[in-house]
Parts: C-alpha cells; structure tokens; sequence
C-alpha cells in the first residue's frame, strides 16, 4: 500500500526516486542530513495535516499503521546514493537545419479539427484522412518536416483550420496557444513567420502565487484548448492574467483572420465563490448549440475551489448561466487531464467529477453527470467506492467522457485504473450494479482520454494507455467491452500515460497516434523526454513508426501532458514543451517527407 500511495501520490511532487525539487521547496528524501534533521512524528503530522498550504492533508482519511507504513518507506530512501536534480536525464534537443526535411507541395485541406479530440462525443478521431496510411507512416518515408518555437509551454491541443482566406490567399491554418498567453496562427505547410500573434495580457503563474505542488510550474495563461467556430470564423480561449496585483479571468472571442478581439470580446468569467487563482481552467472549452461551455477544475486541490461549468453566448458572450457542482461545499472539479465536456446531438452534456464532496444530491464528487444545455444535472452514476476514491486521491474523471458511436454509451477511466461504462439514458445514480460495465484497464493511473474507431476489418475498437503501463487496444460490439484487451502494445510510457489520436480513411487505414512519455526519466509533472508513436489501429502490437528511430531529426523535446496529437491532411501537429521544465515551448510538425510516393 505504502508503495503505491507514494508512486500515485507522492511522487508528483517529491519524483519516484524521492529526489524531489530543493529550488521548489519539496525537500530530497535521499539526502541523509534532510532525513535526520526530520523525525517521524513530524512526517506523521505532515501526512496527515499538510504543510502550510504547501502540501496537503493526503493521510486525513489513513489510518495510523497506514502512515507509519509510509513514513517507512521514505526513509527507504535514505540509502540511495545523493540524487540532484542536474542528475535526471535531459531531453535530446533536435539537431536541425532548418526548415527539417521540408514541407514538400501543399494542398488545401476539408477537413478541420476545430476542438479537442475532433468532436463533441470525444472520440479522438479523424475519419477523413486519405494521405497518411499504415504503408507509408515508417522511417524511410515519414519524419519532421519542420517546427515553430513559441514563447513557452503548450498545453493546449494544436487546432486546424483548412483552406481560410488569410494574408491575401488560401492557406491552411494551425492555431497554437501558450501558458503565456499567446496564440499563434501558423501556416500550416512551411516553416514561415506566424500570419498573427496576439498576446492577451501579463499571464498568472505560479510564482506570482505559489502552491505546494509542481502541477504547473511557471505560467498559467491558458491551460484549457480553445475551440473553434469555423462558420463564423471566431476563435475561443479563456486566459488568466495579473493585474493591479490581483488575477482575473477572461473568455475571449478573437478574429481567425486578424487575432483581434470580436466587438463583444472579452468578457471577465464572474461567479459567486469564484477565485481566479484558484480555478484553473484546464478542460478544453466546448461549442455546442450556440453556446460556450467553460469548465473549471482545481490548482494543486488549493481550497476553497469549486467545479464550475459557465455558459455563455457564442455570439453576444453573455453569460447565460453556472452550474457549481459543489454549494457551500469544495472540490468536484470538471479535470479531465485537459478532455473536454462532451455534448450528444441534442445538446445534453456528460463529463465526470473530481474528488470532493459528495451528497448525492447537490455535490457529487467522482461521479458521471449528465446535464442540460441550459445547466441543470439531469442524471448521475457514482461508484460503489467513492469514499475511498476520495480517501486516496483516486479522481474518478482523470481520463473524462468519451460518447460511443452508435450507442447510448459512455466510457471514462480514473485514477485507480478501472473504467466505467455507463448508460447515457439511465445513469442508474450509486453502485456499481448500475454500470453496464467496470473492469481494469490499466495496473495505474489513467490520466489520458480514450479513442474510438470502427474498423472495417475489426468492427468497434477502443484505445487507451495508462500510465506506467502499455497500449490497450479493446474490441467493442453491441455496446459492450471484451474485457480482456485484444492487443497489447510493446512500449511502455511514464506520466501522464500515451496521449491518443487516431487517423483512418473512414473504417480502413486507421493509424493511432500517441504523445507518450520516456519511462526512464520516471514519474514527475517535470515532464518526460516524449516520444511520438505510430501504430497499425488495427493491431497496436504493430508499431509502424517513432520519433526515436531517427533522434536527430525527429524527437519533440519534452511531452505536453495535455495535449493529444493533431492529425489531419496529412500531417501531424505536436504540442511540446520544448526543452527545458519551464519557459520554452514548440509545436512539431511530421509528414510525409518530399519525394515521397503520392498515396
């Protein structure tokens, strides 16, 4: 138990080999002077009561053999050999010539990814891609074609706007938005200064306001994707910025042409109970129905947060109402490791819950929750188990709602490795007898959304890759799970797991796509070397291409725990945090390397 409470808990902030971040404040466990200066009773009360906001109160609900257990095992750590910081390894930075291998002839793309995972049900995948294929995604013919530096982290998913009337022509257009809050409109095929740059005021960060934990490490502007309308050609981002020595948030509607702000734009998010610097909007934002669905989650579980989802005209950004899933209580987050709410063909929006307070009836922490248009919770499904959930900081919704095609299913994964499948008519409220299914989907945590594809020689499929685990590839008919996996990739990724997308010409020549993380820097929000994976969707033991088999032209620095691949008209797009734990950042564009055979 002592184990896994520290591979789970602990160390995303004090590292697994207990090494921690001195410069941080999170003291290392393998320095023999920190762990004799520190006798067990106060290891104890720190577990059990936090540190000065700094670290919170894990062990309120352990018992005291529990925390005896763990105060046991960090002093394990006591006959390591001194580990610093400067000992990890450090990402390979690409030797490139620019502009890489070249972007080779454009050709204006139809299909546009203008939210995160593609769609509204989630489900990760483009349907309409004709040029990359399972016979020409391999080393000869597949690679980097060139990148753009940004001004730091990227958390947000690249979005894709084809065949816009921009600078004078058409072009194909990839927005980009950092922590810094800048968003860039890149042409999508050469390695050219951006169309536009806005900056949209001095970012939040974390040392403007410290928290206990390393989650985030610098700036905060935009964490959450932004999305798209294409027909009115407008742009949604919700940035967080200092002012006057306070923070403030805004929705923003800006011009896909200019990057200027619409006439209504911005508008300051405003609720009761509402801090701006302790809701942190990492969920991606959602269109549906003429309407902006902005949700929020926690910074670190700093309280008094609350999990709110706002809504607001696409048009006018009036605001139209808020749904605070925890009244007069905290926590409940909308988290979702960055997936947004998904939204079915009428509007009704599901997504799942933190962990919190629960209820059953107002707050309903590590819950599905099925919800209106106009805000109110129409239905809901809570495990058997969500005291213990919450006991052990196992958030139900690490991996969010993915809607199944076809069905009146929906699936998410938590921290404890379990996936929930769930009757979107008929939640069934609590227990675990009113899933339709639950099995084990991973041996940790999920902190990644899942995908979804029809194959035409495999029928329904299913993806997912948890952390410290491999690629699971599940069969899918008549609504229901195999629950054994039908395929089992051979690499391994540390935190957060391997970020999905799927490519596919329809129901043939489906590739899966992951961001996924080098396990040999461990685990630790300090983020992993990434590695960007391709795979036959129709049997993920077949791994068709990575970015390590030629490192000196294609590995993408360090992963961007949020962000799934962008894959559409032939090219991959990839968030990357570039290099360094802080301040740098890229976007990474793979194709088809010039010459190559025209599929």
């Amino acid at each position: 138990m002592a184990v896994d409470t520290f591979t789970n808990i602990c160390s995303r902030c004090h590292n697994a080999d207990g090494s921690g971040y001195v410069t941080l404040g999170v003291p290392n466990f393998t320095d023999p002077a920190w762990q004799n200066a520190h006798p067990d009773a106060e290891l104890a009360a720190a577990i059990r009561n936090g540190v000065n906001n700094k670290m919170p109160a894990i062990g309120a609900g352990f018992s005291d053999p529990e925390i005896a257990a763990l105060i046991a095992y960090v002093r394990e750590f006591k006959g390591n050999r001194l580990r610093k910081q400067g000992d990890l390894p450090l990402p390979i930075e690409p030797k490139l010539a620019p502009p890489g291998f070249g972007a080779g002839p454009v050709v204006l793309g139809k299909v546009g990814v203008y939210t995160q995972h593609n769609d509204n049900a989630r489900t990760g995948a483009n349907l309409g891609e004709s040029t990359l294929t399972p016979a020409n995604v391999n080393p000869r013919q597949f690679g980097l074609l060139f990148r753009h530096v940004v001004d730091d982290e990227v958390y947000a998913q690249p979005l894709y706007v084809p065949n816009l009337a921009i600078a004078g022509g058409r072009h194909n257009v990839v927005f980009v938005a950092t922590v810094a809050n800048t968003i860039y409109a890149f042409d999508a095929d050469r390695d050219a200064p951006a169309y536009w740059t806005v900056n949209l005021g001095v970012p939040g960060s974390v040392q403007l306001h410290p928290f206990w934990c390393q989650d985030i490490l610098g700036k905060m502007g935009i964490i959450g994707t932004p999305v798209i309308d294409p027909a009115t050609r407008t742009l949604y981002v919700v940035a967080l910025t200092y002012e006057g020595g306070g923070f403030v948030q805004r929705l923003h509607a800006l011009d896909l042409v200019t990057g200027k702000d619409q006439p209504a734009s911005p508008v300051v998010i405003a609720a009761d109970g509402f801090d701006s610097i302790l809701q942190n909007q990492r969920p991606a934002l959602l269109l549906s129905q003429g309407s902006v669905y902005v949700g929020y989650a926690s910074h670190c579980d700093v309280e008094p947060y609350h999990g709110y989802l706002f809504r607001y005209d696409a048009k006018s950004l009036k605001q139209q109402g808020v749904l605070n899933l925890s009244p007069g209580q905290v926590g409940n987050s909308i988290w979702q490791s960055g997936q947004g709410p998904a939204t079915d063909e009428n509007g009704t929006i599901f997504f799942v819950t933190s962990n919190g307070t629960w209820d059953g009836k107002d707050n309903l922490s590590d819950s599905f929750l099925k919800v209106s248009p106009d805000l109110h919770v129409l239905d809901w499904f809570t495990p058997t188990n969500y005291e213990d959930l919450d006991k052990r900081d196992h958030d139900l919704n690490s991996s969010g709602a993915i809607l199944l095609p076809g069905t009146h299913v929906m699936m998410g994964a938590g921290k404890d490795g379990i996936a929930y499948v769930i009757n979107r008519d008929n939640l069934g409220h609590l227990g675990d007898e009113h899933a339709v299914q639950h099995f084990k989907v991973a041996k940790g945590e999920v902190n990644v959304g899942a995908v979804y594809w029809k194959s035409a020689a495999r029928g329904g499929l299913v993806y997912l890759w948890g952390q410290d685990d491999a690629l699971h590839q599940y069969a899918f008919k008549d609504g229901l799970f195999t629950p054994e996996p039908i395929a089992i990739g051979a690499a391994t990724s540390a935190y957060p797991g391997g970020i999905l997308s799927l490519s596919a010409n329809g129901e043939k020549d489906g590739i899966l796509w992951a961001n996924a993380a080098l396990t040999e820097h461990g685990n630790s929000h300090i983020n992993a070397p990434g590695v960007l994976r391709a795979y036959d969707a129709n049997d993920v033991t077949h791994e068709l291409w990575n970015s390590n088999q030629d490192a000196d032209h294609d590995t993408p620095g360090r992963i961007s725990k949020n962000a799934p691949p962008t894959v559409v008209n032939g090219k991959v797009y990839l968030a990357s945090f570039g290099t360094l734990p802080v301040a740098t950042g890229a976007l990474y564009v793979y194709g088809l390397k010039p010459g190559s055979p025209a599929p």
